[in-house]
């Protein structure tokens, strides 16, 4: 996803590209294009742009396993800055310095990592997902299982008792 900026007037400039997502070295778990909605300021010191993604990406929960779709729609800005300015002001993770005779912009990987970075840590189908039956692997958003709800586990029985020890000496 290139952008010819050599020759650009000054002003306000909106690009559209609509992408595979395979293109961008996505994984196979992006299904369909990505499509990408620039605006570019450009002054005679600087551009701004600012992007906004749209992405379906195909998940398995964390809880219950079932597949599901989500739809990422992350933005991110990036400022352009000609070689030579100052930039001491600006956020150094939104910067990139670049050379005057710079004639493409290339936002491919920026919108990549934008991708990825918006991918959630916890995937989750529903915030009101129930899971799995941790005793007979139920799917519990479907339906209640069968199985009795033990709140004893034999492992801790010692534990208990010395627990219990140190209260009766006390």
């Amino acid at each position: 996803m290139k952008i010819q900026v050599q020759g650009l007037s000054e002003g306000l400039h909106e690009f559209m590209f609509d992408i595979p997502s395979a293109d961008l070295g996505l994984s196979d778990e992006f299904s369909g294009n990505v499509r990408v909605q620039v605006s570019l300021d450009k002054t005679q010191k600087e551009m701004l742009l600012s992007a906004e993604l749209s992405a379906a990406v195909n998940l398995e929960c964390d809880r219950c396993t079932s597949p599901f779709v989500l739809e990422l729609d992350p933005g991110y800005q990036m400022v352009y800055v000609w070689e030579g300015e100052d930039t001491s002001f600006l956020d150094p993770s939104e910067v990139q310095v670049i050379s005057p005779g710079l004639s493409v912009i290339d936002v491919s990987e920026d919108v990549r990592q934008t991708l990825l970075l918006a991918l959630p840590f916890k995937r989750v189908c529903r915030e009101q997902c129930k899971g799995l039956c941790p005793h007979c692997g139920k799917n519990l958003n479907e339906a209640p299982c069968g199985c009795t709800e033990s709140t004893d586990d034999s492992r801790w029985e010692k534990l208990k008792d010395l627990k219990f020890s140190k209260n009766d000496e006390a």
